[in-house]
């Protein structure tokens, strides 16, 4: 009968279903994703720079041996700042500058208050508080992203934590 419609076999069903997904698979891989979204990293920068300038301005405030200590997280937040604007600029699609990517206000000095009377420094509880609150704020973040950004994020919060937990925590020894 040349007019005779075959009955399909299962194995042609599973050879023709395994050739659909491989085509969909490697079509898939050839689209270009959507670029990230570069905002939603601006609430981690500000919040690298808002720890950056407290931890900086206790350290001035705190004894011998705080002060080192909040001196080096001042600089690991300003670091994560740094990473976080740079990454900010290049899912933007533009080349960073040094006008761009500025760094926060250094290790040591705070930021003008706004009624010109001179607030009390910061304490190390609150420089604390705070990067739990960043830690926090990362991870959270950190879990809804992939790739790099989720990397720096984890990074970021990892930082904060063991800032909190390891040198921050410890008593200042007896004399």
């Amino acid at each position: 009968m040349p007019g005779a419609v075959r009955p399909i076999s299962r194995r042609r069903v599973l050879i023709a279903a395994a050739a659909l997904s491989a085509i969909g698979a490697t079509a898939s891989a050839c689209g270009s994703p959507a670029p990230p979204e570069p905002e939603e990293l601006a609430p981690q920068l500000d919040l690298a720079r808002r720890d950056s300038q407290m931890a900086g301005a206790a350290a001035t405030a705190a004894g011998p041996f705080y002060a080192p200590l909040l001196n080096v997280v001042a600089d690991e937040r300003a670091a994560h700042a740094k990473a976080l604007s740079q990454e900010i600029v290049r899912a933007a699609g533009q080349t960073t500058t040094s006008s761009q990517a500025a760094a926060p206000t250094p290790a040591g000095s705070a930021a003008p208050t706004p009624s010109g009377s001179a607030a009390p420094p910061p304490s190390r509880t609150d420089v604390m508080a705070a990067l739990r609150e960043s830690a926090d704020s990362a991870a959270k973040l950190a879990a809804n992203l992939s790739g790099y950004r989720a990397g720096l994020l984890g990074s970021i919060a990892a930082s904060c934590t063991a800032s909190v937990t390891v040198p921050l925590a410890m008593k200042e020894p007896t004399r």
